[in-house]
């Protein structure tokens, strides 16, 4: 699944550059060839590309702002296949396992849910507070698709606006973690049949999990005092502090909960996304 979405990202961001490069080399021929036209008084010919989306404006920071825009739409879209991928990775490796009964407290993954207002009251959610998350929620979901049908259809003026406005709703984008809180959020995903915590599938050679005293199966429960629900948090933890420096690390070994220390940065293991009851 992994090398499947990274070929896919890799696709959306070169398919990307592709066609800013070849319109940009369009705008300079389309300068050259006009020169040409004068000088020969042919009369001008419409090379626009009929299946270019948005004209290309005369502004060079507005085509610089543009870009950013794009870099930042293409990765939310890496984002939200990364997320895709962490909560399916464990229907895979169940099917790897020929025993997944063999392990009490891990229950078996299902098919990603969508957050329902059912779920969320079994998390513990009050059903108003609920209702409320999901409407806005949805409502800014709504926005984002709007502010790109605006992009698409607006003047240069205006869509730097909406352009600007899309930008800024997707770096502080609300999510079910955020408004419910690390450890309501981590019952929700139990409940809703999703992963919520991290296994360590191998320790690396040579690594600081290693010489820590990591092993194969060991549950990272919080790195550095943060909750640690998926690949993602112990990627953005380990990149935090000062190389050198030492942080703990609360790991779960069959059943019993013990503390590690480990130097910051990277921390050498591969990992499996499971699921367990936090309640246990």
């Amino acid at each position: 699944m992994k090398p499947y979405l990274t070929t896919i990202s890799i696709a959306l961001i070169a398919g990307f550059f592709s066609g800013y490069l070849g319109n940009v080399s369009h705008v300079f021929l389309a300068s050259d060839n006009s020169e040409k036209e004068i000088n020969t008084k042919q009369p001008h010919r419409n090379t626009k590309n009929p299946f270019q989306a948005l004209e290309q404006p005369d502004d060079l920071e507005y085509q610089i702002e543009a870009l950013q825009l794009k870099i930042d739409v293409l990765q939310h879209q890496v984002k939200d296949l990364q997320d895709f991928q962490d909560k399916t990775s464990t229907l895979s490796q169940n099917n790897k396992q020929n025993n997944p009964e063999d392990s009490p407290n891990h229950k078996k993954a299902n098919s990603p849910v969508s957050p329902n207002k059912e779920i969320l009251i079994e998390s513990g959610i009050n059903a108003d507070i609920a209702d409320d998350i999901l409407r806005r929620l949805s409502q800014q979901d709504f926005r984002r698709l709007e502010l790109q049908n605006l992009i698409q259809r607006s003047s240069s003026t205006t869509r730097r606006q909406y352009s600007m406005e899309l930008s800024e709703l997707n770096k502080n984008k609300i999510s079910l973690r955020s408004e419910m809180g690390d450890e309501t959020y981590d019952k929700y995903l139990y409940v809703s049949g999703r992963n919520n915590r991290v296994k360590v599938r191998s320790v690396m050679a040579d690594s600081p999990a290693e010489s820590s005293g990591f092993h194969a199966d060991d549950i990272i429960l919080s790195y550095d005092d943060q909750k640690i629900l998926n690949w993602s948090d112990i990627r953005a933890a380990t990149i935090k502090g000062e190389i050198g420096s030492y942080t703990n690390v609360e790991i779960l070994r069959d059943g019993e909960q013990m503390s590690l220390m480990v130097p910051r940065g990277t921390l050498g293991v591969q990992l499996d996304a499971v699921q367990l009851d936090p309640e246990q």
